[in-house]
């Protein structure tokens, strides 16, 4: 028997980029159904409002995730679609649609694992501020309760923000991702907001002892462009903003104030009792990596004094999204990761790898390929890793980049949105079909 034949396979979607469905049903409006109404928003000028229709196609999905040998289908809730005011009235139809797609699961033998939030805020929330508003975390608290309500009985496995720095990085710092604001102060606010929030949320859960409850963290290998301190340090800061910051608050470590000084705008926003309230043991971590950065000090960067070195200048292999596809990377965090806690179940919760249209899928198989031989080392270790899911099962709307990368191992025709196993779905069929044991 393999050394990972134990692993479990499945697969990570996320409402916002397949449902459809934007306004059946009685949902109501999501951030980035405002935000791709906006001009430039979306590099194809696209936006998600039939996306993938997993929203009435789900079965089919379902369907074919068990054909490939998937026991895992990971999917998130549309908060918009269960409470259209982010608050308040339920919607029932809303709450229909997802026991549809828990019980399918349940019936054709493959575990429903549930995201509570990937990114689509209801917009009515996002009017009275959104993330930067600390009514927030009751408003998450609130949202929770729902779902726990209505879905905690089949439901085993839950992670709660999926990437709280991408999401509020890009959403509320860059301005680049819905709902488009920019600024250091609104970072500040909202990344402490949803970090809290997501605590209130796993106590919300955790009332219920047979499920588990993880978060899904973003990691991004950072390396520095020299080994001058200058650029040592650079690397550290965004290394400690990247990797560290929405993850220490938790084991009870704080936030990581002596590696970054953006801490200390992010401290304004802290009220007392608050870092203890974060302190939570998540029943297991879900890494998601997929790139390197190499960076260099600029000390003209406002708050972070450092930037990228672009893959182009150090002749990196780049892919259709513009950053450097790293598949070491994850064995580099499940090791780094186990260093806190080498008991804690860890899980690879999303990885994956953007295509074009026109390149060949072969390149996905050489990819998962080498993630299988660094699983295999991290297993050697026994690094306490309990499986991997896929990023992600059919190509769908990929945020600002709209539909041009393909990151589906089924690909999907864009006037019929009928579906077709690429290479990379045969392939990891025959592989999870041939394992021993």
């Amino acid at each position: 028997m393999s050394n990972i034949d134990h692993l479990i396979w499945g697969v990570t979607t996320a409402a916002a980029q397949t449902e459809g469905g934007f306004n059946a049903d009685g949902r109501g409006l999501s951030i980035w159904d405002t935000f791709t109404n906006k001009p430039k928003s979306i590099k194809d000028k696209s936006n998600n409002q039939v996306a993938t229709n997993f929203y009435e196609r789900y079965r089919e999905d379902i369907d074919l995730s068990v054909k490939i040998g998937l026991k895992i289908f990971r999917f998130s809730i549309s908060w918009s679609r269960v409470l259209p005011n982010g608050s308040g009235v339920i919607n029932e139809k809303g709450i229909a649609f997802y026991n549809k797609v828990i019980d399918y699961c349940i019936e054709v033998g493959i575990e429903p694992w549930i995201t509570t939030y990937h990114w689509d805020l209801p917009q009515k929330l996002q009017d009275k501020g959104g993330w930067k508003n600390r009514d927030i975390i009751t408003d998450y608290e609130n949202y929770i309760k729902v779902l726990k309500l209505y879905f905690v009985d089949r439901v085993k496995n839950w992670i709660l923000i999926n990437e709280a720095i991408v999401c509020i990085g890009a959403g509320y710092f860059l301005g680049i991702h819905a709902p488009g604001k920019r600024g250091i102060k609104s970072f500040s606010a909202s990344i402490h907001h949803i970090l809290l929030a997501q605590a209130r949320g796993y106590r919300v859960l955790k009332g219920k002892k047979d499920i588990k409850i993880g978060t899904a963290i973003s990691c991004t290998k950072i390396e520095s462009h020299s080994k001058r301190k200058k650029d040592l340090r650079a690397a550290s800061r965004i290394d400690a903003l990247m990797n560290r910051l929405c993850i220490e608050p938790y084991i009870g470590l704080g936030y990581p104030e002596n590696e970054l000084p953006l801490v200390k705008r992010i401290k304004r926003f802290v009220q007392q009792g608050d870092m203890e309230e974060m302190k939570v043991d998540f029943d297991f971590w879900g890494i998601q990596t997929y790139a390197r950065e190499v960076v260099k000090s600029a000390w003209y960067i406002p708050y972070l004094g450092s930037i990228p070195v672009k893959p182009s200048k150090r002749k990196a292999p780049v892919s259709i999204m513009g950053w450097e596809t790293y598949p070491d990377g994850i064995q580099y965090f499940l090791e780094r990761f186990s260093i806190y806690d080498s008991e804690k179940p860890l899980w690879l919760t999303e990885c994956g790898m953007a295509l074009s249209e026109k390149e060949d899928d072969a390149k996905r198989i050489e990819y998962y390929t080498h993630i299988i031989e660094g699983m295999k080392k991290v297993s050697d270790q026994e690094i306490n890793l309990k499986g991997i899911l896929l990023w992600t099962l059919v190509d769908n709307f990929e945020w600002a980049e709209g539909y041009i990368p393909k990151f589906g191992i089924i690909g999907m025709d864009k006037i019929t949105l009928n579906r077709k196993m690429k290479k990379t779905a045969f392939w990891l069929k025959d592989y999870l079909s041939n394992r021993s044991g």
